[in-house]
């Protein structure tokens, strides 16, 4: 085997790893949600073998990878701050660039260290779908964000959203004007849902009613004049109900095995 041969060799088998490696988080997740963290360090890999310093220096892959996903989890934690109603004054760019830590370890494991960032805020942050949104933002053969716009509202756009800036805080502002657009169409529908209901109950009291009052003997005139006062008058109360607790979509994907650690307590290691 010629020195020439043996360096590709090792390049390979460098690329493979990292390809492949294991993700483990300071933070508890769930299989799901590792198995989507895992593909989004895939895809990092990818895009780095495309990075000009990678092709010409290969052996950066690993660092060029980190980057790329260090990178996506903070706009990913970025995204979810600006639709937390309890999100903190410091929870800004910064703030996740700053607590986000990635280290490769040994057995080919990729730890990630969310350091001061809220446990909670991590769980409720990581989900395939905003992975796949970053992967076609990001994803420069694509449109970047008129690609992610059209994507998500099926060509329809969304109002009031203004493009440019830092790329974290355009796809950032991009989910929290997208979860807007979405919180509002499941009010509306609910509200027409509930509209509904109460018009067919309306509707069979009345003619349960009038069946009554005609056998009664009362005037069919009467009957009807007095429906149509109380269907002028009515007024539905919309019931207002506390927000519910975002629930964090899954797919079904294969489960881990029982044997593998799903998320590491940094105080082990003191």
């Amino acid at each position: 085997m010629t020195e020439e041969t043996k360096t590709e060799k090792d390049i390979q088998e460098l690329i493979d790893l990292a390809f492949s490696a294991v993700v483990q988080t300071s933070v508890e997740l769930e299989d799901d949600q590792l198995d989507a963290l895992e593909n989004l360090n895939q895809y990092c890999v990818n895009t780095a073998l495309h990075n000009p310093e990678v092709i010409k220096k290969p052996l950066k892959v690993v660092y060029k990878t980190n980057e790329g996903l260090k990178e996506a989890l903070v706009a990913i934690c970025l995204a979810y701050s600006l639709v937390n109603p309890r999100r903190k004054l410091r929870e800004n760019k910064e703030f996740f660039d700053k607590n986000i830590t990635i280290y490769q370890r040994p057995g080919n494991v990729k730890f990630i260290d969310f350091g001061e960032i809220a446990p909670d805020s991590v769980q409720a942050a990581v989900y395939w779908d905003i992975i796949e949104d970053w992967k076609l933002y990001i994803d420069r053969e694509c449109g970047g964000i008129k690609a992610l716009v059209d994507e998500k509202t099926n060509l329809a756009g969304l109002d009031n959203y203004i493009r440019g800036g830092d790329p974290l805080y355009e796809f950032a502002r991009f989910h929290r004007k997208y979860t807007e657009k979405t919180k509002l169409q499941e009010e509306k529908s609910k509200i027409s849902a509930q509209d509904a209901f109460r018009n067919a109950v309306v509707q069979s009291v009345a003619t349960e009613v009038t069946k009554q009052q005609l056998l009664a003997g009362k005037n069919p005139m009467e009957i009807i004049d007095s429906l149509l006062n109380q269907a002028a008058s009515y007024r539905p109360e919309i019931e207002r109900r506390p927000p519910e607790q975002r629930q964090i979509g899954y797919r079904n994907r294969e489960r881990r095995s029982n044997g593998r650690r799903r998320y590491h307590n940094r105080q082990d290691e003191d």
